[in-house]
């Protein structure tokens, strides 16, 4: 069985990941959020990126976008908005809206391999 902590931290991703999706939709949907502290920059949702569909397949799935939390906080110091940027960039997309296909590319460049994602062992990670 995995460490408690591990999975409590797996978890916490997945919460964060959910809110962060949950506040894009209100975003994009042009709800009225509630009102920020002044230090936080202001972002505007961009025009060009969908709604997420509920059951389109082939969606990023949450587990995906806690392991992309995670290798954020590790690798680029927690720069949240800098990996969705690059992923605007690169996939014209914000990341909560790439696909499951392109998710993994990403996670595996993050974790430095060449694509050869899924070949290891859950018992290894």
């Amino acid at each position: 069985m995995n460490d408690p902590r591990t999975h409590y931290q797996e978890l916490a991703n997945a919460v964060a990941a959910a809110i962060v999706a949950i506040g894009e939709i209100i975003l994009a949907n042009g709800e009225d959020a509630p009102s920020k502290p002044s230090n936080v920059p202001n972002q505007t949702p961009t025009p060009e990126t969908p709604a997420p569909a509920v059951e389109e397949k082939g969606r990023i799935s949450s587990r995906q976008l806690g392991m992309l939390r995670r290798l954020c906080n590790e690798r680029l110091g927690g720069d949240w908005q800098a990996l969705d940027a690059s992923c605007k960039a690169k996939y014209g997309k914000a990341l909560s809206y790439l696909s499951m296909k392109e998710a993994s590319g990403l996670i595996s460049e993050l974790l430095g391999e060449g694509g050869s994602h899924g070949s290891q062992s859950r018992s290894a990670r």
